[in-house]
């Protein structure tokens, strides 16, 4: 009949400034945005690496905004860059052996949103607060080209899934360290389950029980470190690529540990 003693881990939330590595990461993206519309406007590769680059740099500035470093969503965003870095590696490395890797990847892209709307319109349902915007997707999965023409592909990009990728292009630590343990709160695994929505009972008698965490105590390890080591790979990539002026690429590699 003895009360719970319930306990859980408190880690460091001490940070940086993060706005400021922000602003300097938005610096440079900048500089490239300005290359590709001034200089190079209808270059697909430069725009799919932009574009991943740039889908890499909202999902951190959500982190940043919503303070999402000791949270559950923060995993989900380490997960996001990861495989956005492998990708881009990936594409680089097997440019040479497509035709056109670049178009190939965008369409494989909007193939997947072309099976969505497909589905939704054959089941004859109607989803009036869905987050999904069925209808704008459909312009978007036709917007270059008749979609009776794009490909469905429900197979991995390249036929390869991300560790096969990882591997290819010598990022199999990211992968095995982060990668695989990210996924398991993408997934709602046990033990993404067990660390972050669970606490312990430190009374005896209770046999050391856990107790679901209503009151949203457990805060999980920052992500922040991580996901600054992940965005300068991935800005690195853009300046191997199409280089850089030493000065803006200075600044964030100062906020690496």
């Amino acid at each position: 009949m003895s009360n719970c003693e319930l306990f859980y881990i408190k880690f460091s939330d001490d940070l940086p400034d993060t706005q400021d590595y922000m602003k300097q990461v938005k610096v440079i993206l900048e500089y490239y945005t300005e290359l590709l519309t001034s200089a190079n406007p209808l270059d697909n590769k430069m725009l799919v690496l932009l574009g991943i680059t740039t889908y890499s740099y909202k999902r951190l500035l959500e982190l940043v905004d919503h303070e999402l470093f000791n949270t559950i969503s923060g995993r989900s965003i380490v997960r996001t860059l990861i495989e956005d870095c492998i990708m881009m590696k990936y594409l680089l490395k097997h440019e040479a052996s497509h035709s056109d890797i670049w178009t190939e990847y965008q369409y494989y892209g909007i193939g997947q949103y072309k099976l969505i709307v497909e589905r939704y319109r054959q089941s004859d349902k109607e989803l009036p607060n869905s987050h999904v915007a069925y209808n704008y997707i459909d312009i978007l999965v036709g917007e270059y080209k008749n979609k009776e023409f794009i490909d469905m592909d429900t197979t991995y990009f390249d036929k390869q899934n991300i560790r096969g990728k990882a591997i290819s292009v010598n990022e199999k630590e990211l992968f095995d360290f982060y990668y695989d343990y990210d996924s398991a709160f993408e997934h709602g695994l046990w033990g993404a389950i067990r660390e972050s929505s669970l606490i312990k009972c430190n009374t005896p008698s209770h046999q050391y029980h856990c107790v679901p965490d209503i009151e949203n105590n457990q805060k999980l390890n920052s992500v922040w470190y991580d996901c600054v080591k992940v965005m300068n790979k991935t800005l690195g990539i853009l300046e191997d690529v199409f280089g850089l002026p030493p000065h803006l690429s200075k600044g964030v590699k100062e906020y690496e540990q």
